[in-house]
């Protein structure tokens, strides 16, 4: 019965290295990797919303027409 435990460790010692071969586990280095690529150019800059000058806010309609007529009514009084 002494000897059960070591013999069970040498079978499984002999599987392991049938089933792994020495050289194949994860402490071996791994392949070399193919040709680094350098990275493509970024495009140039470009603002958000696709224009180079601000926007004009009195050049675009109003997004709540009531709050123009409340305004002028307020400035008139």
């Amino acid at each position: 019965m002494t000897d059960l435990i070591p013999r069970l460790a040498a079978r499984l010692r002999s599987w392991l290295d049938r089933r792994f071969p020495p050289g194949a586990g994860p402490g071996t280095t791994p392949p070399p990797a193919p040709g680094a690529r350098p990275a493509p150019p970024l495009p140039a800059h470009r603002s958000p919303y696709g224009l180079d000058e601000p926007l004009d806010g009195d050049a675009g309609a109003l997004v709540r027409p009531y709050l123009g007529d409340a305004l002028l009514r307020e400035a008139a009084a």
